[in-house]
């Protein structure tokens, strides 16, 4: 409220130095034509204030609404779609669907677990599963939690759908390898105890055959 009213009185101010100005001076001779400078100096000078204050933050902010609104209604259209087609039992569909999302949002994970779970929940394809989980792992760099997340769903499939202990063991070895001192490290270590195994083992990541 406070900086309306002053702004109130700089506008008026500034609106009476120009009425006053173009009152006392006549626009067709030269001097007079200079005189008006200086009160057209200031009220454009406080245009500009306000324009910078007030007009410019606005479009700059529906801008960026705009853009932003636009990516996330792509995104939500996209997963909506998705999970329709995943309710209703189209389950290709829904895979191509989160494929596209893989192709717009590379570093989402989403997608990635999404048609893994379908594959092994739905399609009863742990094989595919797999492969799709090793695939995102390899496909590039991810940030910590998504790599361990990746890395700890392998070991499950591997330990409960191919009772492949080997297997699940080596993963979960490399977890602690990789993630030392982290939440990751410490899941792994105790799902090695629940297993009954506590090795430690340079052996590559398993293959899918």
């Amino acid at each position: 409220m406070t900086k309306w009213i002053v702004h109130g009185i700089i506008f008026l101010f500034v609106a009476g130095i120009l009425a006053a100005t173009f009152m006392t001076t006549n626009s067709s001779d030269d001097s007079s034509a200079v005189a008006q400078l200086p009160a057209l100096l200031l009220a454009g000078i406080y245009a500009g204030v306000l324009f910078v204050m007030y007009i410019l933050p606005t479009i700059t902010d529906k801008a960026t609404a705009a853009v932003l609104d636009s990516n996330e209604l792509i995104e939500t259209d996209a997963l909506h779609d998705a999970r329709a087609a995943h309710a209703r039992g189209d389950y290709e569909e829904a895979m191509e669907v989160y494929r596209s999302v893989v192709d717009d949002d590379p570093y989402n994970r989403l997608p990635w677990v999404e048609i893994a779970k379908i594959q092994h929940d739905n399609l009863e394809d742990p094989e595919a599963a797999l492969l799709t989980l090793r695939t995102a792992l390899e496909s590039r760099e991810w940030p910590v939690n998504d790599a361990a997340y990746f890395m700890g769903r392998l070991s499950d499939i591997y330990l409960v759908d191919f009772d492949d202990r080997e297997s699940a063991i080596t993963i979960l070895n490399q977890m602690i390898e990789i993630f030392p001192e982290t939440r990751h490290a410490a899941n792994a270590t105790h799902k090695l105890r629940e297993i009954g195994e506590n090795l430690t083992s340079d052996q590559p990541m398993p293959s899918i055959q």
